[in-house]
């Protein structure tokens, strides 16, 4: 009777082992399905940062193409004015100029406001032409200043007198420098002006910057 019970036993111990086994190996079998699952989501998570750092950088991108793309619209402006196909080059002789642009409209001298001789102005209908002296030779005159004076005259880039500040800055871009009486822009030697009167272009006058 005792060696049934003890037969009995061990079975019953047997059983249990085997039952606790299986229940390891379903355990075991879960976790790798739960590893994978998170390793799927970080790898979505990582797809998903680095399309938004691609968008970022696209945008950067295409600000700077924006910034880029107004420099170069402003790097084309024209400090030396054209008038009937004769460009004037403001510092340069003032004979030449005057031969190729021919008579005059009106022509008259007066003291220089910032040299020291005599400066001469010639009207050519909207435009007026300035010449000064130059400093170590009193008889040769140079090109000081060409005034557009009304609207029937325009800029190389068309901006006329009446025209708006708005319509300036759509053409030329940000200034150089400017007040609330005046824009400029600027490069080596010269400069174009734009005088205002409230919001409106009263005078531009491109002229040498010493």
């Amino acid at each position: 009777m005792n060696k049934k019970l003890l037969a009995a036993a061990v079975c019953s111990a047997a059983l249990l082992t085997m039952l606790c086994g299986c229940g390891a190996d379903n355990n075991s079998s879960t976790a790798p399905a739960s590893s994978e699952s998170s390793a799927a989501e970080s790898s979505a998570a990582e797809e998903s940062a680095a399309e938004s750092s691609e968008e970022a950088s696209s945008e950067a991108e295409s600000s700077e193409e924006s910034a880029a793309e107004q420099t170069a619209e402003t790097a084309q402006i024209t400090f030396d004015y054209v008038l009937n196909g004769t460009t004037i080059v403001v510092g340069e002789e003032a004979a030449p100029v005057l031969e190729a642009l021919g008579e005059a409209e009106s022509v008259f001298e007066a003291p220089s406001c910032a040299f020291t001789g005599v400066s001469y102005y010639y009207t050519y209908g909207g435009v007026q032409v300035v010449t000064y002296p130059d400093e170590h030779d009193q008889s040769l005159n140079r090109l000081y200043e060409v005034d557009l004076v009304d609207d029937t005259a325009a800029t190389n880039e068309g901006i006329k007198v009446g025209d708006t500040y708005d319509d300036l800055l759509a053409k030329y871009g940000t200034p150089d420098q400017e007040t609330p009486a005046y824009a400029m822009y600027q490069t080596e030697g010269k400069a174009v002006r734009f005088f205002l009167e409230g919001e409106n272009i009263k005078q531009i006058v491109y002229t040498i910057v010493m």
